[in-house]
C-alpha cells in the first residue's frame, strides 16, 4: 500500500469579493458571475505572502498531521504556475524553511494548473519503487498577481496552497492508479518577460477552448484511469476537478456521469476561486476531512497546454481516527475582506516609483 500520510493546506487571509471587482469595472453582469459561473470571492496576497510562503505554509501542517520526522522525507516536489523566481528552483528554498534533509530528491514542475498532481505522481513512484522512504508533493500558485486589472479572469484567479506527505506506512488514502493524456494547447500562457497571464478572452462564457481542452483531456484521462483500474462513474462516493471557475466541476461531473452529491464536497472554487496548481488538491483535501473509511474518490486535475491527470484514491479506517487541526472549511472562514484599492496596492498591480525621493 501506498499514499497520503498526511495532508495540510494554507489559504492567505486577505479575500476581495467579486462584487466589489464589479463595482470598479462592471465588465460583465454580476449575475453571470454569481449564478454562472459561481464566484463568490477571491484571495487578496500581503506583500510578504508568495508562492514560496504559501507553500511553506500547507507543507508544515501536512509534516504535523503526518506525525513524521523531518529526515524521512527523501524527496519533495513544488507544483506551480507562479514561480517567484524566473531562473532558480522555489523547492529548495521551501525544503530549508521546513527543515528538510540536505540529500532529498527535489525539484520545481512548474506552469502548468495540473503541476500539483504531477508532482504527487512522482511522489507515489519514488515511493513505490523504493528511491523514497517518504514524499512530500506541493502544489502552490499565485495567479493572482499576474492576472491583470480589468480582465474577466481577475474575478476568479486566487492563491492558495495544499501538501501531502506520501509513504507506505499509516496510510489514511491509498492512491490505487493514476493516469495522464497531454496534447499542446495555448488556451492560457505567460511569456518571458510578461507581468500578466494572456488567454484567448472568453467574455464570462465556456469558452471553445474550455471544449477541446479541459472537456477533452479530462475525459481523456479519467478514461485510461477507468480502464486501467476498472472503476466508472457509480463506484466513487466523491469526484473533484480543476476548477478555474466554481461552476466547473458540475459541468465537467454532469459530463462524466457524476452526481451533485459526488461533486459538491470537491468544488471549492465557488468559495475561493481559482488556486492553479492547488485547485484540484485543495478540492481532494476538503473530501478527506469528512470522508469516512472505504471511500473511493477520483480526482482530475488540468492545466492550461500540459493535459490532465488522473487518480483514484480509497480512504482506510485510519483517516477517521486522524484527522488535521485546521480542515479547509476553518482556513476558507479566517478570513478578512478588503476594498478593490487595498487589494491592487497589496499585489502591486500597478508600477510604483522607488527611487528614495518617493519613499
Amino acid at each position: 500500500m501506498a499514499g497520503i500520510v498526511g495532508y495540510g493546506a494554507w489559504i492567505p487571509y486577505m479575500r476581495i469579493k467579486v462584487d466589489e471587482i464589479h463595482r470598479v469595472w462592471r465588465n460583465i453582469a454580476l449575475s453571470r458571475i454569481k449564478d454562472v459561473l459561481k464566484l463568490a470571492e477571491r484571495a487578496v496576497l500581503q506583500p510578504n505572502e508568495d508562492t514560496i510562503t504559501l507553500a511553506v505554509g500547507a507543507a508544515q501542517r501536512a509534516l504535523e498531521h503526518a506525525g513524521t520526522e523531518h529526515s524521512r522525507i527523501s524527496a519533495a516536489f513544488l507544483g506551480t504556475c507562479s514561480n517567484p523566481y524566473d531562473s532558480r528552483p522555489s523547492v529548495t528554498v521551501v525544503s530549508e524553511a521546513l527543515g528538510l534533509p540536505y540529500g532529498i530528491i527535489s525539484a520545481d514542475l512548474q506552469f502548468a494548473g495540473k503541476s500539483g498532481t504531477t508532482a504527487m505522481q512522482v511522489c507515489l513512484a519514488l515511493v513505490r519503487s523504493g528511491m523514497a522512504d517518504m514524499a512530500l508533493a506541493i502544489g502552490a500558485d499565485t495567479i493572482n498577481r499576474h492576472t491583470c486589472p480589468g480582465r474577466m479572469a481577475e474575478y476568479a484567479s486566487s492563491a492558495g496552497a495544499a501538501a501531502f506527505v506520501l509513504g507506505r506506512d499509516q496510510v489514511i488514502a491509498e492512491i490505487r492508479g493514476t493516469a495522464s493524456y497531454a496534447s499542446d494547447l495555448s488556451d492560457s500562457f505567460r511569456v518571458e518577460g510578461e507581468r500578466y497571464i494572456q488567454d484567448i478572452g472568453d467574455g464570462g462564457k465556456l469558452y471553445p477552448a474550455f471544449e477541446i481542452g479541459m472537456v477533452e483531456h479530462v475525459t481523456r484521462a479519467a478514461d485510461a484511469l477507468s480502464g486501467q483500474i476498472g472503476l466508472g462513474a457509480k463506484d466513487y462516493d466523491y469526484v473533484v476537478f480543476q476548477q478555474p471557475y466554481g461552476v466547473i466541476p458540475y459541468v465537467l461531473g454532469e459530463r462524466l456521469g457524476f452526481s451533485e452529491e459526488q461533486i459538491a464536497p470537491g468544488a471549492i472554487a465557488t468559495e475561493i476561486g481559482d488556486c492553479g496548481a492547488a485547485s484540484a488538491l485543495l478540492g481532494i483535501a476538503n473530501v478527506l476531512d469528512n470522508a469516512t473509511a472505504g471511500q473511493k474518490i477520483l480526482m482530475v486535475s488540468y492545466g492550461f497546454g500540459a493535459g490532465a491527470d488522473a487518480m483514484s484514491l480509497e480512504t482506510t479506517p485510519l483517516i477517521e481516527r486522524k484527522r488535521p487541526r485546521s480542515p479547509i472549511s476553518r482556513l476558507l472562514a479566517n478570513k478578512s475582506v478588503v476594498d478593490y484599492a487595498t487589494a491592487t496596492r497589496l499585489e502591486y498591480k500597478y508600477a510604483q516609483d522607488t527611487s528614495p525621493l518617493y519613499l
